[in-house]
């Protein structure tokens, strides 16, 4: 099992970091300083270290540099606090404390990824739906496209959407474009995507609903554009609700959670979210919303 370096000064926020790693991958190696680490960890199975910006012998910038000196391919995620280091030599930088899931993922992107021949099969019959979705859709309706049957339910558009949004989001799949296959994969989830924020701008507004269900009764499967004012009415995703990088985090989260059904775990997410980012009124509303459902 390959080692991981974790590097904090503060003992409970230590055990959080611990605590926060991925179940089972790595094999810990944890210190509260940072002074003459470097050197013990040459010829050891360390796939990155974790180093918090606050170490017990304040030698935070003493071990980074002997980490680069002794192990220059070592990736290394920078915690810290409040206020973002400028040019520090490392990978990635994450305030935290954050959410598991987004220091988790922060973790995963500095890693390599292998995928099995397992993990290429479900890639593969991925792109294959999405492919196939897309050669459907120029006769499919709106409701169809999200998977539904005409005239359906307003609460059952917006769960359909937004579980197709977490499944299909190209923000999930940009990091995959150096991969053989990725920029395909890539394409075709972006160009499906699109089709879904129209059917959602024009089914999901209850006024351009009426107006698409005269169309679609007359064998118009789609709406313009300009004609029907989407480009500006159109109701977004979670994430682009905001412009702040850090609500925008919790906000990818609440999504995800309402796509799986978790209300009290999206709500928490939008809370969380809401506090880096009060005066949002969308954000607001959406807690409204299922606080009131």
């Amino acid at each position: 099992m390959n080692e991981l370096l974790v590097a904090c000064g503060d003992v409970d926020l230590l055990k959080r970091i611990l605590a926060d790693l991925p179940p089972g991958r790595f094999k810990p190696v944890a210190t509260r300083k940072g002074t003459g680490i470097a050197p013990k960890l040459v010829g050891r199975p360390v796939a990155a270290a974790v180093v918090h910006r606050d170490l017990a012998d304040n030698a935070t910038a003493q071990l980074i540099s002997e980490l680069r000196a002794h192990l220059p391919q070592l990736p290394i995620l920078l915690l810290y606090p409040d206020q973002a280091p400028q040019n520090a030599p490392v990978s990635r930088a994450l305030r935290y404390p954050v959410p598991g899931p987004v220091f988790r993922n922060a973790l995963n992107a500095l890693l390599p990824r292998h995928h099995s021949k397992a993990d290429l099969e479900q890639w593969r019959a991925f792109y294959n739906e999405t492919k196939q979705r897309l050669e459907r859709a120029p006769s499919q309706s709106y409701f169809q496209l999200m998977g539904l049957n005409n005239g359906a339910p307003h609460h059952k558009i917006v769960k359909a959407f937004d579980a197709l949004s977490l499944r299909f989001h190209p923000d999930r799949y940009d990091q995959y474009k150096s991969e053989r296959w990725g920029q395909a994969l890539y394409d075709y989830v972006n160009a499906f995507y699109k089709l879904l924020t129209e059917a959602y701008a024009v089914i999901g507004d209850r006024r351009l609903r009426a107006r698409y269900e005269q169309a679609l009764a007359s064998g118009t499967l789609r709406l313009d554009p300009e004609a029907s004012n989407m480009t500006e009415r159109g109701p977004r995703t979670l994430d682009e609700i905001s412009t702040n990088p850090n609500a925008r985090k919790f906000l990818k989260l609440a999504q995800r959670d309402l796509a799986m059904g978790n209300t009290a775990a999206a709500l928490q997410n939008l809370q969380f979210a809401q506090s880096m980012e009060p005066q949002n009124a969308a954000i607001q509303q959406k807690i409204a919303e299922l606080q009131s459902s």
